[in-house]
């Protein structure tokens, strides 16, 4: 008789199978022959979205390392006019997704922008007799990316600077070192694993959008990947692209861990103190308080008031029976997709701590692989993998149940991008626990089920949480892969917005956005407040 642990750990192999498919089977369109499309494709347009993809990489990680590392510094070591509020504030532009933050900018920046239009009529002068900077370009785009992507490195920063001692740098100004050699020779240093950590994430995230680039007119890998398989109508040439693409970031991921291999800085635990702020006065308090305010005015405040403006003007005429219908549909898939994530990843982290094996663990590496792959990769993935059980599925039992192209499919798919999120909270939530709590359950013949009930499920109710609601945010918020894997007439709030834009239709897409960014901001409260309770 199989015992329970042996039924995780068979359970778990058989889900890392199934979850893992879809990216095995793009990876195997690297092997396989050039068609006269992929010759096409390799003329032409190939070294465009190398160049642009590359190019796109390097700006939005200069500015987000610039933008992130600077706020988590300020407020992490200093205090100063507001720096409470900006604790928090600087989070906010994770609330709105990079294609909204998009359409907000064009429609204010463009050349028939409501900003651009104000600007001119102050100065009393046309487009022609100013300097412009087209928001429309690769440049715009690096630049609006960063301003939703930067709190990657800031987070990650601040959360490191926190854990460091306040003896470090008291040791370091025993060399008389001023703050600015302090900060270049110390501070600077011990944060680089963290930087290049937050770095890595935006910059995965950058490389992996749709909308804003779509929106925007900037050719990438993943814009090919739409162009080829519904223009040409090749998804054979599409895969290719996007194994290409998967194949790029594995060796990004590659990279990241061996350059922090051997470059860690820890703090003695036993001489450890919280980092005493310095209160700033004067024109140095002035100036960090600027340097905080300019990234969460431009990433949060601007764009959300010019949203709120065009809801106001548009929302009557978007909300109906058909537009309830739509919202109904993205949290009912929300709510689906994230209870079902959060379960799986209790899975394959409770079957490593129960089995304590080399070989659970590297399941759980397996799966976690999923979330480096661009959704749009990943849908592409799994039509390639579901087209070949329908077609098992119709040859044995003689039906027409087609899987691609369901709810099946869609919730499938976000479970092999966004799994990785909620494992690494569990494996958090997982360490907090001391496994001496396991050996006294099995002392006190404790059975498996009690042991469940009685010890995990309390300790890990805060982890379960913040594993939900991030997954959550994440489904509201994807785009490509939803636009992709979706069944027919069922669109998301998500779907509708880009779909209005498509059409010149600005200002009415400002009334799904809206609510995506209001259901991020409630998602947001509702975590900050779980993490004090951590």
């Amino acid at each position: 008789m199989i015992n329970n642990f042996s039924k995780i750990k068979i359970s778990s192999v058989f889900l890392t199978l199934l979850i893992s498919a879809p990216a095995l089977i793009i990876f195997l369109y690297l092997f396989i022959g050039d068609s006269q499309n992929w010759q096409h494709l390799k003329e032409t347009l190939l070294f465009e979205y190398i160049f642009n993809s590359l190019y796109i990489m390097i700006g939005v990680a200069i500015l987000t390392s610039i933008i992130g590392f600077t706020t988590a510094y300020l407020t992490s070591l200093y205090t100063f006019s507001f720096s409470k509020f900006f604790h928090y504030a600087l989070i906010l532009p994770f609330a709105i997704p990079t294609y909204i933050m998009a359409f907000i900018y064009g429609g204010m920046f463009d050349i028939t922008g409501s900003v651009t239009t104000f600007i001119l009529n102050i100065l009393g002068m046309s487009i022609n007799e100013v300097y412009f900077f087209d928001i429309m370009s690769i440049e715009g785009a690096i630049i609006v990316m960063s301003l939703v992507l930067y709190p990657y490195v800031y987070l990650i920063c601040k959360t490191y600077l926190s854990f460091e001692s306040a003896s470090i740098i008291e040791a370091s100004k025993t060399f008389n070192l001023s703050t600015w050699k302090i900060l270049r020779k110390v501070i600077l240093p011990i944060s680089r694993p963290a930087i290049v950590a937050g770095v890595t994430l935006a910059v995965m995230e950058a490389v992996s959008d749709f909308g804003v680039m779509d929106y925007f007119g900037v050719s990438t890998f993943v814009t090919g990947i739409f162009r080829t398989w519904l223009g040409m109508g090749s998804i054979e040439d599409a895969s290719k692209l996007a194994s290409i693409l998967m194949t790029f970031l594995f060796i990004l991921i590659v990279l990241e861990k061996i350059q922090r291999r051997n470059k860690l800085y820890k703090s003695s635990g036993k001489d450890f103190r919280p980092i005493e702020k310095i209160k700033l006065k004067g024109i140095q308090n002035i100036l960090a308080s600027s340097a905080c305010f300019i990234p969460f005015f431009l990433g949060f405040l601007l764009p959300f008031i010019q949203l709120c403006f065009w809801f106001m003007q548009s929302y009557e005429d978007i909300i109906d029976e058909d537009f309830m219908t739509l919202l109904y549909q993205t949290l009912s898939l929300g709510f689906g997709s994230a209870f079902l994530i959060t379960a799986l990843a209790f899975l394959f982290v409770y079957n490593v701590r129960i089995n304590k094996d080399t070989s659970s663990s590297v399941l759980t590496q397996i799966v976690k692989l999923g979330y480096s792959v661009p959704g749009a990769v990943v849908a592409v993935g799994i039509l390639s993998f579901f087209s070949i059980i329908d077609k098992y599925v119709i040859d044995f039992i003689s039906t027409t149940f087609i899987i691609s192209g369901s709810i099946v499919a869609i919730i499938f798919g976000y479970c092999v991008r966004f799994l990785a999120i909620s494992i690494n909270t569990f494996e958090s939530g997982f360490s907090r626990i001391p496994n001496s709590y396991d050996d006294a359950a099995f002392i006190f013949k404790i059975g498996d089920l009690k042991t469940f009930l009685k010890i995990y499920v309390p300790l890990l109710k805060n982890s379960a949480f913040a594993a939900f609601i991030v997954i959550f945010i994440e489904v509201i918020k994807e785009l490509p892969l939803t636009m992709i894997l979706r069944p027919f007439n069922y669109d998301t709030l998500a779907v509708r917005a880009l779909e209005l834009t498509q059409q010149g239709q600005i200002v009415e897409s400002s009334v799904p956005s809206m609510f995506i960014i209001l259901i991020g901001m409630i998602s947001v409260i509702l975590l900050a407040k779980n993490m004090n309770k951590v």
